[in-house]
């Protein structure tokens, strides 16, 4: 199973993108060549139904990011978006009644816009939170989620002008080399090199009302959204396989409950372990198998810290992975790094 087949599966809507070739010019660079190199049409940017893959434009935001020199580049990418270029996802969230609508319609259509691997939404006495991450074989995505945030906060302040006081975001990305612009562009509250993304709605943003909100046409984009959601693909038919697939994308989970991985491939808990016992193996071995694979991946061709390779495979501390890749591979990780850069 390769992860190149795995990454061009997940994908997003290519309107997103609308604003990245005006936005490359003001560096002075064309993004033409960038696109033939990744095999993407940059004409699909402009079309409100296309759909690109997450990991190529993942590569062209970094390489722009690189070349302008501007670790910001992916976030103010949104000072040329023309808001309703994502098509009914940006329409929903512009007409949200409320700002409870506005959060639900988010969690709701998350996988619609943007294929992760998690995204919970939670609610306590303070509001809500919505939490998501992506697969680990999307390596490099920080240009990706400013830019997607950027946009989404974009809507958040048409429906309140406070939003960038009542709301609160964490970021797994390094900490900014400019961090006033994600104070600016985001919210006053921006925390960085956090365990997932995840957006801090207060109750006075759930309370907020729209003054330009339209329930008919919000409710209108609902239905829209998800009859325009990509149903999920299976490599080929067999059992092992697809569900090896499932690990790829959700291994950065840290705990994998039989009830509720069972139901997505339409099995009972008993019966999904019979079948994964009639292959010999069990969930814990080919979970092992996955976390393997992807470990020997990003310590011999990324750059990611070892400490974000960890929490990307689900592990919660940088000593319990390293006994695993030790007990993979015999040496740690640090050692298989160098031994492949030598």
């Amino acid at each position: 199973m390769s992860s190149k087949s795995l990454t061009d599966e997940l994908t997003t809507v290519a309107g997103v993108a609308s604003a990245v070739a005006k936005h490359a010019l003001t560096y002075g660079i064309d993004i033409a060549p960038i696109c033939r190199a990744l095999e993407i049409d940059p004409e699909s940017f402009q079309s409100l139904t296309s759909r690109i893959s997450i990991d190529r434009l993942c590569r062209l935001l970094e390489a722009c990011a690189l070349l302008a020199n501007d670790d910001a580049f992916g976030l103010t990418c949104v000072r040329n978006f023309v808001a309703g270029a994502s098509g009914p996802f940006g329409y929903g969230v512009m007409s949200a009644p409320t700002g409870r609508d506005f959060v639900h319609f988010v969690k709701e259509h998350t996988q619609y816009v943007t294929h992760t691997s998690c995204c919970q939404l939670e609610f306590d006495d303070r509001g809500a939170r919505l939490t998501w991450t992506f697969a680990p074989i999307i390596v490099k995505r920080d240009q990706y989620v400013d830019m997607a945030l950027g946009l989404l906060m974009q809507r958040a302040r048409d429906l309140t002008g406070q939003a960038n006081e009542i709301i609160e975001i964490e970021l797994e990305r390094p900490r900014a080399k400019h961090p006033h612009l994600f104070r600016e562009l985001l919210a006053r509250k921006v925390s960085f090199e956090c365990r997932f993304n995840s957006i801090r709605f207060s109750n006075a943003f759930l309370e907020a009302r729209n003054p330009k909100g339209d329930r008919r046409l919000h409710e209108l984009m609902d239905l829209q959204c998800r009859a325009m959601r990509p149903e999920p693909t299976l490599l080929d038919n067999d059992f092992i396989d697809q569900v090896r697939k499932y690990l790829y994308l959700h291994i950065s989970e840290q705990t994998f409950a039989l009830g509720e991985i069972a139901p997505y491939f339409g099995l009972s808990e008993r019966t999904f372990q019979r079948r994964l016992a009639d292959h010999n193996t069990s969930l814990n071995e080919l979970r092992d198998d996955v976390r393997r694979d992807i470990s020997h991946n990003l310590l011999t061709t990324s750059d990611l810290p070892i400490s974000e390779i960890c929490y990307r495979l689900g592990y919660s501390a940088p000593s319990a992975f390293t006994r695993s890749v030790t007990r993979w591979f015999g040496i740690t990780p640090r050692d298989l790094r160098e031994q492949k850069s030598a």
